[in-house]
């Protein structure tokens, strides 16, 4: 019997953050004024997800920090479109599309994943969809948990 373990005899890391869809067909700076206007908060762009100087030709995809210093929790906005779509030519098409790699492709109506790291009770959970839902700039926002889909695991930090 062999003593090395295999890679499958690991358990699947689980995520340990909040996540919540938001359906907004908007840029993502004008997404992230709007929150930072209605939760009197900060966020900034920092480097795109997914940004690996290795390899420059993947997708990368904006995203947008906060950092509650109080409650030590914090906030990331990121986009599902990458940050620089390329154009596909297809025969007999007379113009080039866009033809985006998404972030997470079993997604594609998703616009932007919301992700929460701290410790949240469950009314503020329901009180911050409630929240996303009255911001005008966004159609929808949905709560979902992150443990439904093995591919919420690529949104870890």
């Amino acid at each position: 019997m062999s003593a090395r373990l295999q890679l499958n005899d690991w358990p699947a890391p689980k995520p340990d953050f909040e996540l919540f869809h938001i359906y907004c067909h908007q840029k993502d700076y004008r997404l992230c004024h709007a929150l930072n206007l209605h939760f009197k908060c900060d966020f900034k762009r920092i480097n795109d997800f997914l940004e690996e100087e290795k390899n420059p030709h993947l997708p990368t995809y904006a995203q947008f920090e906060y950092t509650d210093i109080i409650t030590h929790k914090t906030y990331f906005v990121i986009a599902n479109q990458p940050s620089v779509k390329t154009l596909v030519t297809k025969e007999g098409d007379l113009f080039a599309t866009e033809q985006p790699e998404l972030l997470l492709p079993e997604m594609p109506r998703v616009d932007f994943f919301f992700q929460l790291y701290g410790q949240f009770e469950e009314f503020e959970l329901n009180e911050i969809e409630d929240d996303l839902n009255i911001i005008p700039l966004i159609t929808a926002a949905q709560r979902v948990d992150p443990n439904s889909h093995k591919a919420y695991l690529n949104l870890m930090h």
